[in-house]
């Protein structure tokens, strides 16, 4: 969670959100014990499953629909390359990212079981960097397709899966997966990167990025049509520093600016008895203002694509350096990183594994074939939409189609709790709304009938009622539906 974000107005700084957060944890942020983090919870109640600090790999959990494999890709995410991350301190003595939150973010991204890294640095300091220097190499890493014209690191996790990380920019745009710095020297490249023109997306493209907005909650949606003309290619439908940020929240969302630095202290406090990792659960929302500027961008977008939607984390580990009960700091790159992320349906040619190409992930998420999966309520298993023509041919999420594909059929499978995901003794409550540019169209999964042209998309909502033996002494509390699945968008052309 960013101190600042370009572009929008100015957040509250640290020490006051951390004096809100140290007036909900009673002992002053003193851990209770230290050890492993993953054997804290005492809330008591049946478990089937105990809760895990770590994820085991999405295709262990899940499985896609018609021979797709899942991988996990996170979109925003800062290195100690962003000026404000790593508690505003990311650069050690000699002007080089800090090793040991490098570290951090290594071990998060490995514990959160994540495939693919796509990482948006500020201009400051990842401008200055050469880009041999901002691809983050250490010993054990590998620069693909070689150290001479590198623009993947892969990153050898503890499990043996191999994580694959691409550097990407946050500011007025967003461009992922860079494969060089934008022309020029550290001064011309800083101005590129903070710059939103159409000129700029087509240096992006250049570059080989593939350009997203951020904070899409706080934009303007004429501006974010026109960009989109220029080869803007999705937004953010969900962004998490804007459910923490009390200016965000009461400026942009319309939320109560500060109501979840009470609600968390079941989960902070140091004698509080709910799972620490689930105090996320106080800001999961939808963000209806985001929603919104997505479906009028497909309304009438492009002739040759749909704008595609991703969620994103934005974890800086800089705002809540105070251990909670199982010794983690509340920001820990770790925690954030596994509360959701986008689940990728790769063709299995395409892993890494089998050889497949350093674009891959890339071109998956830029076809919009995944969807996201807010995890920390558990793994959704079996989750899928697609359109059927008459004739039997299948067209999954990104597709835009000409009505001649009519009449047709949605097809929307409701996803189930993975039996590996944390839960106790009750069922989940799964519900889902199928929407046709915008609005509300279908309140269930199954077979629709399609004879109209629109762009059609799905949220999949849940009670989480199998996480009570996690949520302490008020479980009842946090009984109500959240975001667990959002699907991205198919397109029929008038």
């Amino acid at each position: 969670m960013p101190l600042t974000a370009p572009g929008h107005a100015t957040l509250r700084r640290m020490p006051t959100l951390l004096a809100l957060l140290l007036a909900c944890s009673p002992d002053g942020g003193t851990p209770a014990h230290s050890g492993d983090p993953g054997t804290t919870d005492d809330s008591g109640g049946p478990h089937t499953v105990d809760w895990q600090r770590a994820l085991a790999p999405a295709s262990d959990l899940a499985t896609a629909p018609r021979g797709f494999v899942l991988q996990r890709a996170i979109v925003h995410l800062h290195s100690p390359w962003s000026h404000d991350a790593c508690d505003g301190d990311p650069l050690d003595e000699d002007g080089a990212p800090r090793r040991d939150c490098l570290a951090d973010l290594r071990s998060g991204l490995c514990d959160a079981g994540i495939d693919h890294a796509f990482l948006t640095d500020h201009p400051s300091h990842f401008a200055t960097g050469e880009w041999d220097e901002v691809l983050l190499a250490d010993e054990g890493d590998t620069l693909l397709p070689s150290a001479a014209d590198a623009r993947v690191l892969e990153h050898p996790c503890a499990d043996g899966r191999r994580l694959r990380w691409y550097p990407g920019v946050e500011d007025e745009l967003m461009p992922v997966a860079l494969d060089r710095h934008v022309p020029g020297d550290a001064a011309e490249r800083d101005a590129t990167y903070n710059t939103s023109d159409a000129d700029t997306l087509a240096a992006y493209q250049t570059a080989g990025a593939l350009s997203l907005v951020a904070h899409t909650e706080g934009r303007d949606v004429e501006t974010l049509r026109a960009q989109v003309q220029a080869g803007l290619a999705g937004v953010e439908v969900f962004n998490l520093h804007a459910m923490f940020d009390p200016n965000i929240r009461s400026e942009d969302l319309g939320l109560d600016a500060s109501s979840w630095l009470a609600e968390i202290a079941p989960f902070t406090s140091q004698d509080g008895t709910a799972e620490p990792d689930l105090f996320v659960l106080a800001v999961l929302a939808n963000q209806p203002p985001s929603e919104a500027a997505w479906d009028a961008l497909n309304v009438d977008g492009p002739e040759d694509r749909v704008v595609i939607g991703v969620a994103g984390t934005d974890a800086h580990q800089n705002v809540f350096p105070i251990p909670l009960r199982d010794g983690e700091r509340g920001d820990s790159y770790r925690r954030m990183l596994r509360w959701f992320s986008q689940h990728l349906w790769m063709d299995p040619a395409d892993l890494p594994d089998a050889g497949g190409d350093l674009d891959a992930a890339e071109r998956t998420l830029a076809a919009g074939r995944f969807h996201v999966a807010f995890e920390i309520l558990g793994t959704p298993d079996g989750f899928d939409f697609h359109l059927e023509d008459a004739a039997g041919g299948i067209h999954e999420m990104g597709s835009i189609l000409d009505p001649s594909v009519l009449p047709a059929e949605l097809v929307v499978t409701c996803p189930t709790l993975s039996a590996g995901s944390p839960q106790g003794t009750d069922a989940p409550e799964i519900s889902a709304t199928v929407y046709r540019d915008g609005a509300p169209w279908q309140t269930s999964c199954g077979r629709f009938p399609v004879d109209d042209a629109g762009t059609y998309r799905v949220r999949v909502d849940m009670v989480p009622w199998h996480l009570a033996p996690f949520l302490g002494d008020d479980a009842a509390d946090w009984m109500h539906a959240y975001p667990w699945v959002y699907g991205n968008p198919v397109r029929i052309r008038p």
